[in-house]
C-alpha cells in the first residue's frame, strides 16, 4: 500500500502536477490526523472504561466497610447502653443504701456490665480509604462530594476515637472488680464467683465504699461520653453508606 502511494507522488511530480500533488499530500495529512485522532479517542474510551470499573470496585469496597463500621458502632451502642444502665442502676443502689436488699444475682449483673468496652472498643474498617489515599486512586471517584465527605468521615472517626482513648485513660474499673470479686465469671448463662475467696458480704462492703464509689461515677460518666461519640459515628457511618450507594446505583 505504501508503494502504491508512493508511485501515485512520484508520477505527479515526473508529470509536473505539483498542484494535484499538493491536494494529494494535503489528503495524506488530513487521513493520518483523522487515523490519529480515532486511535487517541479509542484509547480515551478505553481508559474510561477502565476507570469506571476501578471507581465501582473501590465503592463496593467502601461500601462493605462502613457496613462493617455501622454493625460496629450498633453493636458498641448496645453494649454501652448496656454499660450505662448497669452502672446507673448501681450508683442509684449505693445512694439509697438499698445493696443489701436487692438480690445479689442483679447487683453482680451490674457489676459485671459495667466491664464492658473498659479496655477497648471496636475502631472503623478503614484500609480502603488508607489505600484510596496512599495510592492516589481516590481520582477515579468522579464525584466532589463524595470525596469531600470521604476525607471528613475518617478524619472526624479518627479524632473520635483518640478522645476516646484519651478519656478512657487511666480508668481501673475492670481492674477493681477483678480484685474486688475474684473469679467473677458465666457459668451455664449464670454469674458465678470464687465464694471461697471474697463472701457476698465482703463484696457488699467493698463496692459501698468511697474510693469504689468514686470509679463507678467516673466509669459512668465515661460510659455517658462513649455513647455520645458512638452514636454519633453511627449517624455519619449511614450517611456516607447512603452516598457511596447512591453512587454505585449511578456507576
Amino acid at each position: 500500500m505504501i508503494k502504491f502511494f508512493r508511485k501515485i507522488r512520484q508520477k505527479l511530480l515526473t508529470e509536473h502536477k505539483f498542484s494535484k500533488y499538493l491536494l494529494y499530500a494535503i489528503g495524506e495529512i488530513v487521513l493520518v490526523v483523522i487515523g490519529i485522532l480515532i486511535a487517541l479517542q479509542i484509547n480515551n474510551w478505553n481508559n474510561y472504561n477502565l476507570d469506571r470499573i476501578s471507581e465501582k470496585d473501590y465503592l463496593t469496597r467502601i461500601s462493605n466497610d462502613l457496613i462493617a463500621d455501622t454493625l460496629n458502632f450498633s453493636w458498641t451502642i448496645k453494649s454501652l447502653k448496656n454499660k450505662h444502665e448497669s452502672l446507673g442502676s448501681l450508683l442509684e443502689l449505693i445512694n439509697k443504701e438499698q445493696l443489701i436488699t436487692e438480690d445479689s444475682t442483679t447487683v453482680l449483673r451490674y457489676l459485671m456490665s459495667g466491664t464492658n468496652l473498659s479496655i477497648a472498643h471496636p475502631g472503623i474498617a478503614n484500609g480502603t480509604f488508607e489505600e484510596l489515599k496512599n495510592t492516589g486512586a481516590m481520582k477515579y471517584f468522579r464525584s466532589t462530594v463524595l470525596r469531600s465527605a470521604l476525607n471528613d468521615y475518617y478524619f472526624k472517626s479518627e479524632h473520635r476515637n483518640e478522645r476516646i482513648e484519651k478519656r478512657r485513660t487511666g480508668s481501673n474499673y475492670s481492674l477493681n472488680i477483678n480484685s474486688i470479686i475474684p473469679g467473677m465469671e458465666r457459668i451455664d448463662g449464670e454469674l458465678g464467683y470464687r465464694n471461697d475467696l471474697v463472701s457476698y458480704k465482703d463484696i457488699l462492703e467493698r463496692i459501698n465504699g468511697f474510693d469504689f464509689k468514686k470509679n463507678i461515677i467516673s466509669e459512668y460518666n465515661s460510659a455517658t461520653f462513649m455513647l455520645r461519640m458512638q452514636e454519633a459515628g453511627l449517624d455519619d457511618s449511614n450517611a456516607l453508606l447512603n452516598l457511596v450507594m447512591d453512587e454505585l446505583k449511578n456507576n
